[in-house]
């Protein structure tokens, strides 16, 4: 009896696990080849812009620029010139900077303006809310608002209506960030009644901008987000796509396009443009957990494959970044690498 019953245990558990074998999903399905994507024009390349101090140099960093390990943009004339020229090599058409009313900041913005002269890459502003200190109980309204809207008066003034400032036809491009806010402040910032505030100051000085909403994090679905907020943009991108997970890091292009074409159809349909955002290769030694994306002439293309693949009617996509050496994402020349990722961005994204 005993070995009857040992028998059909035996039985039940195969039968179980053919079953399982059978639900198992299609790997097929999430793990696909990215088809080669050939542009007839040519797309709008961005690059982020990272200012370093001398924290950010003293970290563990997996590549280093060719310019050196300490330089700073600011206070070294030789920086921007070299970079800029070697953006105009890249293909990259604007640089973001990160702007949060700080003197370092507005210093990094006059120095680009200063040393630019022959480069064709342009300046495009990254609005950081967090100076404005919004807050659920001290929302983004009233004095704030207006404070707001003066620092865009006075960033107009100075850089937003210059020549070496960058527009989609003749309108500027300016990014909004983040839109993702915290759980303490989910409320203190209502972006659809802000924005049609802005919207209404900047036609009072003869401008339309191209507002880019930008969500500091990546892999969440649309529906995760405030959809008033995204819809309140008249693009969105997400920047960060680095992953400690195992599966997304094993099957990175498939699951970045399975990713994008659900931010695309969902930003579709309220006539708001998906900008992808890439990167070279990640490799930050200084994180906690981290999985490395090797820089790989392969695994870039089949990445700016995906972007190919999902751009919206601008052909916007963005490199995360120019020269964050510390984590290893820098499109800039580097010791390592020199001008090889560089070269695959202008192959990739313009037309000859």
């Amino acid at each position: 009896m005993k070995k009857i019953i040992i028998y059909l245990f035996l039985i039940t558990i195969a039968a179980s696990c053919k079953k399982a074998e059978s639900e198992l999903p299609d790997a097929s399905k999430y793990k696909y080849a990215i088809p080669e994507v050939k542009l007839t024009s040519n797309a709008s390349v961005g690059a982020y812009y990272f200012n370093y101090s001398s924290s950010d140099w003293a970290k563990v960093h997996s590549d280093v620029s060719m310019l050196g390990k300490s330089y700073n943009s600011v206070t070294d004339a030789t920086i921007f010139p070299k970079q800029l020229t070697w953006a105009d090599e890249a293909g990259v058409d604007y640089l973001i900077f990160k702007w949060n009313a700080s003197a370092t900041d507005n210093s990094l913005l006059n120095a680009f303006a200063t040393h630019r002269t022959t480069q064709n890459v342009k300046m495009v502003i990254g609005f950081n809310t967090a100076h404005l200190s919004a807050t659920n109980a001290s929302p983004l309204t009233g004095a704030k608002l207006q404070t707001m809207i003066n620092e865009f008066k006075n960033l107009v003034t100075q850089h937003i209506s210059k020549p070496y400032y960058y527009k989609l036809g003749d309108r500027p491009v300016i990014l909004i960030t983040p839109l993702n806010l915290s759980s303490s402040a989910l409320t203190s910032i209502n972006h659809q009644s802000v924005m049609e505030t802005l919207r209404k100051e900047f036609a009072l000085l003869g401008l339309n901008p191209f507002f880019i909403g930008e969500l500091s994090t990546g892999w969440t679905a649309p529906a995760n987000f405030d959809a008033m907020a995204l819809t309140s943009m008249d693009a969105i991108v997400l920047s960060n796509w680095n992953t400690a997970d195992f599966d997304r890091w094993w099957a990175f292009a498939s699951f970045l396009d399975l990713n994008w074409k659900n931010w695309k159809s969902f930003l579709d349909k309220s006539n708001v443009e998906f900008v992808p955002c890439i990167f070279p290769g990640y490799n930050e030694p200084s994180a906690a957990t981290q999985r490395v994306f090797d820089r790989t002439e392969g695994s870039f293309v089949e990445y700016t494959n995906v972007a190919k693949l999902n751009m919206g009617k601008n052909s916007m996509v963005i490199i995360n970044s120019w020269n964050d050496f510390a984590k290893g994402t820098a499109l800039e020349p580097s010791a390592a690498f020199n001008k090889k990722f560089m070269e695959i961005t202008k192959r990739e994204f313009k037309v000859k």
